[in-house]
C-alpha cells in the first residue's frame, strides 16, 4: 500500500480550516440512578408531545442498558455507561406508510417540526448545539410474477443531527435520529448526548494536519500487518478524514471531550473489499485512550431474554 497516497488523499479531505487550540471537555460520570433520571426526563419528554404514554412503563434491567415496555408494543431504553437515549414505537414495518413520493425539502421540514415539538435543543447543554446533517428515506417496491416493478413506496423517512460543543463537532453515531412514519408519528428517535457541565479542563494546541494523516496511515499499517504479498499502490478505494470530539459510542463510558481526527478508509484487493475507522489524538498529549477499531472481534449473542435481565420498579 502507497503509505504516501493516503496521506495525501487524507489531507485533501481534511477541514477546511482547523482551530490552533481545543478545550478538553468534563463530562458528567454518570451513575446507574443518573442513567434511570435520563431515561424519566425522556419517557416525560415523549409524553408531553403526544407520542406515548408512559404512566404504566415496566423498567426492566437488562445489564448494561434499562429497558421500558410501553404501550401499544412501544419500548424505550437508556444505556448505562453513556446515558445513551432509545424510543421504537409499535407500528409494524410498512405500517402508516407515505400516501405518495415526497420532496426532500418538504420531509426536511417535517422532521424539524418534529424535533421542535421535542424540544431536542433542551439536551444539548449550555455550549451545545445541533443541526441538521443527513435525511434517508425508506422506499420498498413490489413486482408480480411477470416481473412488472409498482411504483415506489415511501415507508419512513429519518434525520439525523450533529451534535457540536463550543463549535466543534462530535464525531461517532448520530447524536439525535428521528424516523417518521407517513402520518407524521414518531416511529423511533435516538439520543446521544454526553451530558456535561461544560466545565473545561485544558485548552490545548491542535497538531498539524499532516502530522495527523501520517499517524492515521500508520495506524492502518499496523491493523493490516505483514502480509507475504505486498498490497499493490491503488488498494485505497477512498479515504477521508475529519476533525472534532470523538464520541466512544453507547456502551462505553468516557470521562471527557477531546479532539481528534477520524479516517474512514474504504480498500479493494482483487474481489475482497474492506473499510476501517480509525482515529488518533489531535493533541501531543492523548487526553482520552482511543479504540483501534478491527482489532477485536465482535460479540456474539443468541436472540431471545438476556442473561441478565431481571423485573425493577419503574
Amino acid at each position: 500500500m502507497n503509505q504516501q497516497f493516503l496521506i495525501d488523499t487524507l489531507m485533501q479531505s481534511g477541514a477546511p480550516q482547523l482551530p490552533a487550540r481545543a478545550d478538553i471537555v468534563a463530562l458528567t460520570a454518570l451513575t446507574r440512578d443518573d442513567a434511570r433520571a435520563g431515561m424519566n426526563r425522556f419517557l416525560t419528554a415523549l409524553h408531553e408531545a403526544d407520542i406515548c404514554r408512559h404512566d404504566r412503563a415496566n423498567l426492566t434491567d437488562c445489564g448494561e442498558r434499562s429497558v421500558a415496555y410501553l404501550p401499544d408494543g412501544a419500548r424505550a431504553v437508556v444505556f448505562h455507561a453513556s446515558g445513551a437515549l432509545q424510543y421504537v414505537s409499535g407500528l409494524a414495518p410498512f405500517q402508516a406508510p407515505y400516501e405518495r413520493l415526497e420532496e426532500s425539502l418538504g420531509l426536511v421540514r417535517q422532521l424539524e417540526q418534529a424535533a421542535q415539538r421535542l424540544d431536542l435543543n433542551a439536551w444539548v447543554g449550555e455550549r451545545g448545539s445541533l443541526a441538521f446533517e443527513r435525511l434517508w428515506q425508506t422506499k420498498a417496491r413490489g413486482s408480480d410474477r411477470e416481473q412488472r416493478l409498482s411504483n415506489p413506496l415511501l415507508v419512513r423517512a429519518t434525520g439525523a443531527w450533529r451534535h457540536a460543543v463550543g463549535g466543534i463537532p462530535v464525531l461517532g453515531a448520530a447524536a439525535v435520529a428521528l424516523r417518521l412514519a407517513g402520518d407524521g408519528a414518531v416511529d423511533a428517535l435516538s439520543l446521544r448526548i454526553r451530558q456535561s457541565e461544560a466545565e473545561v479542563l485544558d485548552t490545548v494546541p491542535v497538531i498539524a494536519e499532516e502530522l495527523a494523516a501520517r499517524q492515521l496511515a500508520e495506524r492502518l499499517a499496523s491493523v493490516l500487518g505483514k502480509s507475504k504479498d505486498r498490497l499493490p499502490g491503488d488498494v485505497v478505494q477512498s479515504a477521508t478524514m475529519r476533525f472534532g470530539y470523538l464520541d466512544l459510542g453507547k456502551r462505553k463510558a468516557q470521562r471527557v471531550l477531546a479532539p481528534a481526527f477520524v479516517a474512514q478508509v474504504e480498500l479493494q484487493h482483487r474481489l475482497e473489499r474492506q473499510a476501517y475507522v480509525l482515529a488518533v489524538a489531535a493533541t501531543e498529549r492523548p487526553y482520552l485512550e482511543l479504540p483501534l477499531f478491527g482489532v477485536e472481534a465482535p460479540a456474539v449473542r443468541s436472540r431471545g431474554l438476556h442473561p441478565e435481565c431481571r423485573d425493577g420498579a419503574s
